[in-house]
């Protein structure tokens, strides 16, 4: 895969991370929280702060972070081993 299609994904994911973060702490006036044993916990959203826009946005906005950081480090490390002539 080229870089180029890397970074677009990257970004693709972060802006997508964004987007249902945003959506997630707008769209609903309380959170209904399952739990493990089938049943649900409801907590309103009045004075809960960003804890509550935790989603799926959170990991994908964490893997595109994640992966720009990689191509980074990647094009820096690719950048200092090109050989470089002794002339110049």
């Amino acid at each position: 895969m080229k870089r180029t299609y890397s970074y677009a994904a990257a970004a693709t994911l972060i802006v997508a991370g964004i987007i249902k973060m945003t959506l997630q702490a707008s769209a609903q006036a309380t959170l209904i929280i399952p739990t493990c044993l089938g049943k649900s916990v409801t907590v309103p959203l009045e004075g809960a702060g960003i804890s509550l826009m935790h989603c799926w946005g959170c990991y994908a906005l964490l893997l595109g972070v994640l992966t720009v950081g990689a191509l980074l480090l990647n094009d820096l490390r690719h950048s200092r081993l090109r050989p470089r002539s002794m002339l110049s």
